[in-house]
């Protein structure tokens, strides 16, 4: 028998429980209601009126206004909260983010250049443009203003909520574009985890996952997208519900989209947000055009693409003050600070790495200033090799091994195996940390033919440590030094003892190679079988090219058999090394054509430099 007190309290739960049911049902429709409110309010405008589809100098799509629920309540970023409703006019939007191709005629015009433009894994027509900063993208929407002679209210950046509106794609309430369940399939992001496998290495095409409801294709991974908003951790608390801009001022853009650099679905939602400075570029990040549906809009807009027009260009330096002491906590203050405001989404501040536990930007520039003191490196040049390899871990397969300077790595060596802790000729390294990684780095650097590069300009230090001819790679450094301290750099500027921005020793005396020993000049043959070939007539030679070589990847950087072996994995063919202790080793015959001297061009404008050169590496 149930006792009357137990009848009593369950009765009583009943009816709170009943209760409670009817609340959330008032609520619901009360949100229903309100929702439908705000829909009813929408200006009436016959999009009918205009085209459906934009052919100018890329294809859009018109996205009809309408109103939605803008942010995530239930999201572990605060950011995204509080949900709030937001009405949009309509407008339009590329049906793709910006591409390489569509960037061609951009470039053709007298535009600049984006940063890895002549990166053949990024520069392909189909592949989303990226290395752009926010000016250069608006600079791209005001050119294509002027080739169809548009005065006002027309191309721009998409607006925070333009972007999120278009993303959903009619789908209310919806985590992605397709709907709520996370498809891998669906979006290029980085489940590689560090290993070369999947149907994606870095950039996706454009149109190679489905489109959203609207047609649009890339909504989400792949790239971050610029939009036209300054960035408010709390502007959702004070959005206006009609057609929000952001805030009027502020520091670092908006961008939406998540990338192929995101290492997880959270990254990828249409609710996301994130943010860098306009200045920054990345490997990751490019952007797409919209424009209001308002006024005289023409379905095949006339184009002219020889209309004179004065492009953007980017800075070299800002105004920042420089600081004497870069070990100091006034300099650690800006390096944390200009960490903070420009990669937000390095892989460090988000997930556990080995032996390294999730840190912040204070943290990071703190291992980054301690290590670099002790071996007296310049603290920049550390971080500006990091934005320079990985976008300061924001993507790339060495940051998953704490080696976001791609120190003693090449991508080719990932068909090998696993990178090691251990040094190895033929496989690239891991660290357990980030302060090992960094400290192993700083030993390097300290080596005498660093030092003795440095003695020259950042032009010629640049290419014995890259190894090649990078300039993206220059201003990429340069632009480190000039965001956080105003410093300015060029790759002949200043024109020698570049040493002087990279060790903070640099007049002290410092260790430097020791002459040659004296003795008779001596050839050996070490013929090498690749690199290499036997031209079908006697060839004329007249220039000697010559390079420096080194072992990057073996203990011994002098090592003979250790830059042999690099030669052979890049199928190089010098014809002579000349080894550390003066001895020379032939190795291609003079007879023959060896692949040492890449696409250069002479000063007389000849480009087959091979065919009428001998190359003799120095060790």
């Amino acid at each position: 028998m149930i006792s009357k007190k137990i009848k009593i309290i369950l009765f009583v739960l009943a009816i709170s429980v009943f209760s409670l049911s009817i609340y959330l049902l008032l609520i619901k429709s009360q949100v229903e209601k309100r929702e439908q409110k705000y829909k009813e309010e929408i200006a009436e405008i016959n999009i009918a009126e205009f085209p459906k589809f934009i052919y100018g100098a890329k294809k859009m799509i018109l996205i009809p206004g309408g109103t939605f629920l803008m942010g995530d309540e239930n999201s572990n970023f605060s950011d995204e909260r509080p949900a709030h409703f937001v009405k949009v006019d309509s407008f339009y939007i590329d049906e793709t983010s910006v591409t390489y191709e569509d960037f061609k005629k951009y470039v053709e015009a007298g535009g600049a250049k984006p940063k890895y433009w002549e990166y053949e894994t990024y520069n392909n027509p189909e592949n989303p443009v990226t290395g752009i900063d926010w000016y250069h993208a608006v600079d791209y929407c005001n050119w294509r203003d002027a080739i169809e002679e548009i005065s006002s209210d027309g191309y721009r950046l998409p607006t925070e909520a333009e972007f999120e509106y278009a993303a959903r794609g009619g789908l209310e309430r919806k985590n992605f574009p397709w709907g709520d369940d996370f498809d891998s399939s669906l979006v290029n992001f980085d489940d590689e985890k560090g290993i070369m496998k999947g149907d994606w290495w870095r950039l996706a095409k454009v149109k190679d996952t489905p489109p959203n409801n609207y047609g649009l294709y890339g909504m989400s991974g792949n790239v971050w997208q610029w939009t036209n908003d300054w960035y408010d951790e709390n502007y959702y608390a004070i959005s206006p519900k009609d057609n929000p801009t952001g805030p009027e001022i502020g520091k670092t853009k908006v961008l939406r989209g998540g990338s192929w650099g995101s290492i997880s679905s959270d990254y990828l939602r249409t609710a996301k947000r994130s943010y860098t400075t306009p200045g920054n570029y990345n490997y990751d990040i490019g952007f797409r055009c919209a424009r209001l549906a308002e006024g005289t809009i023409l379905e095949y807009p006339k184009i002219d693409e020889k209309t004179q027009y004065q492009f953007y260009q980017y800075k070299t330096y800002s105004e920042n003050k420089p600081l004497e002491d870069v070990y100091g906590e006034e300099f650690l203050n800006r390096l944390s600070q200009f960490i903070a405001d420009n990669y937000p989404n390095s892989i460090y501040f988000q997930t556990k790495i080995d032996g390294q536990d999730i840190i912040t930007p204070e943290q990071i520039a703190r291992i980054i200033v301690d290590t670099t003191k002790e071996y007296n490196i310049n603290p920049l040049f550390l971080t500006g090799i990091i934005v320079s390899e990985s976008g300061f871990g924001c993507c790339s397969f060495p940051r998953w091994y704490n080696n976001p300077m791609a120190y003693h790595w090449q991508n080719a060596l990932m068909e090998n195996g696993l990178p090691t802790y251990e040094p190895a000729s033929s496989r690239n390294r891991k660290y357990i940390n980030l302060e090992t990684g960094f400290r192993e780095f700083a030993k390097g650097i300290r080596r005498d033919i660093y030092i003795n590069a440095a003695k020259k300009d950042l032009d010629a230090f640049h290419l014995l440590y890259v190894g090649y001819r990078a300039d993206e790679w220059m201003y990429t450094i340069a632009r480190v030094y000039s965001d956080v301290l105003g410093i300015k750099l060029e790759p002949h500027l200043p024109a020698n003892n570049i040493g002087e921005y990279i060790y903070t020793d640099w007049n002290k005396p410092k260790t430097v190679i020791s002459n040659l020993p004296n003795n008779d000049l001596q050839i050996v043959d070490k013929l090498i079988s690749w690199g290499h070939y036997t031209p079908s007539q006697k060839r004329t030679i007249d220039t000697i090219i010559i390079h420096s070589a080194y072992d990057a990847l073996g203990d011994d950087i002098y090592s003979v058999d250790g830059v042999l072996h690099e030669f052979k994995l890049y199928t190089a063919g010098p014809h002579y090394l000349i080894s550390r202790d003066g001895i020379i080793y032939r190795l291609v015959p003079e007879q023959d054509i060896g692949y040492h001297a890449g696409t250069s061009k002479m000063p007389d404008g000849r480009t087959n430099i091979n065919d009428f050169s001998i190359g003799i590496e120095v060790g």
